[in-house]
């Protein structure tokens, strides 16, 4: 069985996405969950899909940063109650694989992407347009009324936290709380840069703050975002158009560098001056979306010669059960800030505008509601 739903869907990279009202997404198997969104932030990935920066099958529904209403429930799903409030997680790890069980649940096999080349097949067609196959953007596909996620992807939002704030969770605040205290481990004391402002740099820096870094640097070329950082917790911000900006930047570390550089970019100019900032022994933590095809862009003999190390991160390394809960708490707590990263609210039909504000650097996220 299917119900219909409306949904934005993009037929071709580079092309705006087209709200349609008859698309069908199938009811929950077992061990599975219907979410009905009522919230969907719009990321850089997104955009990236959206304009073809990373090749992704067509038609396809973008979005993965959702928050809704459980809807309906597959077998075996009994301690979820339908109108619950949710956010849903694009990584739903299985707990039991080679790597769930390596503490690498992000790289989890039950939860792997989809085919960045080739769309549904056989069981894997879950939505469909006028009887065509739709590919669910990494996993979820939330531009849309309906998703479906496996119960581990699923989490209770708090009372105190609405629905708008609580979607960025599943993307934004899981990437850059995850970076700070899963991938680096950053220890009370540290110095550290980030590189890039939007959501996920300004949840990196509350990150930090949490972490009681001794030093927390932003960088980005937008002065609005700059100032968002230091409300939320960076010592210091330096505009990383201006020039000659790097030297006072790492004085501030009495010239030694950053413990750790967070890269919110991840293009060749950026890498080179997270490589720049970062000290002797320190890391450089990779969490922005790169081209497929990005060299990473720091000299092999500087990284052997100076004992650095290079982190990817995606996602944080989050698993949704075990780092959500501790996440809203902090929200409870007001220690974490989820208000201050949604700058504008557009309804679903104003999706494309929400992508051009991401190209123009307007504001730092955009939810849709759906």
């Amino acid at each position: 069985m299917s119900r219909v739903m409306r949904a934005a869907i993009l037929e071709g990279a580079g092309q705006p996405l087209r709200i349609v009202h008859d698309a069908e997404i199938d009811d929950p198997r077992a061990g599975e969950v219907l979410v009905r969104i009522t919230h969907c932030g719009v990321c850089n990935t997104d955009l990236a899909l959206a304009d073809g920066k990373v090749g992704y099958p067509v038609p396809a529904v973008l979005g993965h940063e959702a928050a809704g209403t459980v809807a309906a429930l597959g077998a075996g799903v009994t301690d979820l109650v339908e109108g619950q409030r949710v956010v849903v997680s694009m990584r739903p790890a299985c707990g039991t694989c080679y790597f769930c069980v390596r503490n690498q649940p992000v790289l989890c096999i039950a939860a792997e992407s989809p085919s960045r080349t080739a769309g549904p097949t056989g069981d894997d067609v879950r939505v469909r347009y006028r009887g065509v196959p739709v590919a669910r953007g990494l996993r979820l596909g939330a531009f849309a009324e309906y998703v479906l996620v496996e119960r581990s992807g699923v989490v209770l939002i708090p009372d105190s936290i609405s629905s708008a704030h609580a979607a960025t969770m599943g993307c934004a605040v899981q990437t850059g709380m995850g970076s700070v205290a899963n991938v680096a481990a950053v220890p009370e004391g540290a110095t550290a840069a980030v590189v890039g402002l939007g959501a996920v740099g300004l949840s990196t820096i509350q990150a930090l703050r949490i972490a009681k870094a001794a030093l927390v640097v932003g960088l980005d070329f937008n002065a609005d975002r700059r100032g968002h950082a230091q409300k939320l917790g960076a010592h210091a911000t330096f505009d990383s158009s201006a020039e000659g900006f790097q030297e006072p930047c790492r004085a501030l570390t009495g010239g030694m560098g950053f413990d750790f550089v967070f890269d919110g970019v991840c293009s060749p100019d950026t890498l080179k001056l997270s490589a720049a900032l970062v000290r002797k022994g320190g890391a450089i933590v990779m969490i922005g979306v790169a081209k497929p095809t990005e060299p990473v862009a720091i000299g092999a003999l500087d990284v052997v010669l100076r004992q650095l190390q290079i982190k990817g991160s995606y996602l944080g390394n989050c698993h949704a059960q075990r780092d959500l809960p501790r996440y809203f708490d902090l929200c409870c707590q007001q220690a974490l800030n989820l208000s201050s990263l949604v700058t504008k609210i557009r309804p679903l039909e104003e999706v494309n505008e929400a992508l051009q504000d991401l190209r123009d650097g307007v504001g730092i996220r955009t939810v849709l509601t759906i």
